[in-house]
């Protein structure tokens, strides 16, 4: 049974960018058994919803039940992400790819563990490695990670161009937007900063960081009641995350209602 699946945006402190989708298994990997897929589709299911922990005991039996099968092992290697436990996600993860080399998917996941690891010259290759496939479907994403790590690495001008191409592949993908308006700002370039945050809150009505950000920018221009709306609109669709609470934080107590 072939299983299709939505895929789903991993959000990470670094502005992240993994998901599960459906993979091209070569010969030497195999489908899904019936019993495997139910399995995969309890996993995702509790993964989208934040439960780790059920969504590992049914990864964990979907790979026991269809052990070749490479989209069982990439969720897999997303759980343990999650988790943080990146040894296990990187073996998962390593599995994926010995089963289909073909998979940009799983060699995105790949590198953007590396990212987070600090292992960035080993998410470099593994995200250019991920380029290799010209039919994968979003290699928009691939470039906005590619920035990430050349930022890391220190490769300015490496990262603006992964970021642009990012852009110029996918106009309304928000991330390469708040990333790149970003590097501006840590490069003090405020003026190319701005317009690319005023882009990435205009694409993601339900994201708090870009408008931490720009909110931030507009008080030092002294555009004090538009930088309150857009710390007021970051706490309300994110409450409890990080960039939530420093929007709540910046707002005078008599703004929040």
């Amino acid at each position: 049974m072939k299983l299709q699946i939505l895929c789903m945006m991993l959000v990470l402190a670094f502005g992240g960018f993994a998901c599960a989708t459906k993979s091209h298994p070569k010969e030497s990997a195999e489908g899904m058994s019936e019993k495997a897929t139910i399995q995969y589709r309890f996993a995702y299911d509790f993964y989208t919803q934040d439960n780790l922990i059920q969504a590992l005991g049914s990864a964990l039996k979907a790979v026991e039940l269809s052990p070749r099968n490479p989209e069982a092992r990439n969720l897999l290697g997303l759980i343990y992400f999650r988790q943080e436990k990146y040894s296990e996600a990187e073996a998962s993860f390593k599995k994926a790819i010995e089963l289909d080399p073909t998979s940009s998917e799983v060699y995105n996941n790949l590198g953007t563990l590396y990212f987070a690891a600090k292992r960035y010259d080993e998410g470099l290759a593994t995200l250019q490695k991920a380029l290799d496939n010209p039919l994968y479907l979003y290699p928009e994403r691939i470039y906005n990670n590619l920035g990430l790590v050349q930022s890391a690495r220190g490769k300015t001008a490496e990262a603006v161009a992964a970021f642009s191409e990012s852009i110029k592949l996918k106009s309304d993908f928000y991330l390469p937007y708040q990333n790149l308006g970003k590097l501006y700002l840590d490069l003090g370039q405020e003026k190319q900063a701005k317009g690319l945050l005023e882009s990435a809150v205009r694409l993601c009505p339900d994201c708090a960081e870009p408008r931490y950000r720009l909110g931030t920018l507009l008080l030092k221009e002294n555009q004090h009641a538009e930088a309150v709306k857009l710390f007021k609109q970051g706490a309300n669709v994110d409450p409890d995350g990080y960039y939530g609470q420093l929007c709540k934080q910046a707002l005078p107590q008599d703004r929040m209602e």
